[in-house]
């Protein structure tokens, strides 16, 4: 005996299977134990801002350090005697990514050794204070 399956049927289970994909969808979404709302931002906003001083110090004090590279050797210049820190920041694997702290001589000057950086492509973060004054300012290498 052969059975055909009429037009309600197959309606029927049409309707159905959507029916079951939208439940399965509406379960995922309240199993999401994030809400995506960042719970940081008005500290991150306040953060942004006094980061956006310190570079803006940068430019008022015209105290933007001079970078060379020499070698295995990256001297940079300051305006006067500095103590504070750098990032490397490697855009391509975080994993490379180091901080160094660093204080200048009275001059002004900073050697800090590149042996331990791959070549590439480096995102410079430096953070420093002088005369009771902080700045922040970014730059990016090319490590040969």
């Amino acid at each position: 005996m052969e059975t055909k399956m009429n037009w309600g049927m197959g309606l029927f289970i049409g309707m159905s299977v959507f029916m079951l994909f939208i439940i399965t969808l509406a379960v995922m979404i309240f199993r999401q134990d994030t809400d995506g709302y960042d719970h940081g931002y008005y500290e991150k906003g306040l953060d942004f801002n006094a980061d956006y001083d310190r570079e803006q110090q940068v430019f008022t004090d015209g105290a933007k350090p001079i970078t060379k590279l020499v070698g295995p050797v990256m001297n940079i210049a300051f305006k006067g005697e500095v103590k504070g820190r750098v990032l490397f920041q490697r855009p391509s694997n975080e994993k490379m990514d180091k901080q160094l702290m660093f204080r200048s001589d009275p001059s002004g000057q900073v050697e800090i050794p590149l042996a331990q950086f791959a070549r590439g492509r480096w995102q410079l973060i430096f953070e420093w204070s002088s005369n009771n004054k902080q700045y922040l300012y970014q730059q990016k290498i090319f490590k040969p």
